[in-house]
């Protein structure tokens, strides 16, 4: 069943996998305080990982314009993936069933291989490891090239938190402004309400950005609770895609390798990576509970 949950479990910690389900997450709580958004019975039940705490961003992130692209002279068609937006979005893996591959009390390790189709032309191998300690939560993210050629490849992911009494706080040095097709124009300098450099409310925001430069941390706080969350990610995840809905009841932030619709700015930094055959992408996050 799509919905089945694999639970992972610190004295402190609990986390919540649906393998099944898009390789999720279903929630991560620390003593009771949820730190990720978490989903409920109907989210579940609808089957939708944009209804669920976190899934994996393979093998790119975000949107590619038109769902087109040009690769070595040639265009290449995906299958738009997001009506009614014409693009394609945010890879294949959160639409698939991954398969376990193996599961401790604190940590489990999924995988998915994908066969060239029309959502994605080239053959990988993905992995995610979700591993939890007292206080933190770790995903590490591995991609393989079974194509025989280079091609572009990443893995990143996509967590969704509280917005009520949210706090937001990180550096960047630009932010990609979008279109009315939700596509990046133009990048400037975060201003106004794209600015966090000191600390920003969450509430009352409509952001729906690629931010680049991003220093590789974040921090959100909570009015009320005990623990805020600091998030860290490896050098591979150079950018950072926010996602406030007006009036939501959750948030992302989401740590990602390249900006969005890479494939389509050429010279545009960071780029999509190319990944050579038989060659692995790899990446980590790091989420963890820290007194507010």
């Amino acid at each position: 069943m799509p919905d089945k949950a694999l639970i992972l479990t610190s004295v402190a910690g609990r986390c919540v996998v649906y393998p099944l389900l898009g390789g999720s997450l279903g929630s991560w709580s620390v003593e009771g305080q949820d730190m990720l958004h978490a989903a409920s019975a109907d989210d579940v039940a609808a089957h939708d990982p944009l209804r669920i705490s976190s899934f994996p961003l393979v093998p790119y992130s975000n949107r590619i314009g038109n769902a087109r692209f040009d690769w070595a002279s040639n265009w290449v068609q995906l299958a738009p993936n997001f009506a009614p937006e014409p693009h394609a979005i945010h890879g294949v893996g959160w639409k698939r069933a991954w398969e376990v591959i193996s599961q401790a009390a604190g940590e489990i390790t999924l995988g998915y291989r994908h066969l060239a189709d029309a959502n994605w032309p080239w053959a990988f191998t993905a992995e995610q490891t979700m591993s939890l300690t007292e206080t933190a939560l770790t995903l590490t993210l591995r991609t393989r090239n079974d194509h025989g050629a280079p091609v572009p490849l990443a893995f990143g992911h996509h967590p969704y938190f509280d917005a009520a009494g949210a706090y937001l706080k990180f550096s960047a040095q630009g932010v990609w402004m979008s279109g009315a097709d939700a596509l990046p124009t133009e990048i400037a300098v975060p201003t106004g309400d794209f600015d966090f450099l000191s600390g920003a409310a969450v509430d009352g925001r409509a952001v729906d950005h690629c931010y680049t430069g991003w220093a590789g941390s974040t921090r959100i706080n909570w009015a009320g609770r005990r623990y805020a969350l600091e998030l860290t990610a490896s050098p591979t995840l150079p950018a950072a895609v926010i996602y406030i809905p007006k009036g939501g009841d959750a948030f992302c932030f989401e740590p990602v390798p390249h900006i969005n619709n890479a494939l389509n700015l050429p010279g545009h930094e960071p780029a999509m990576p190319v990944i050579a055959p038989g060659a692995w992408f790899e990446a980590k996050i790091l989420m963890r509970a820290v007194t507010a």
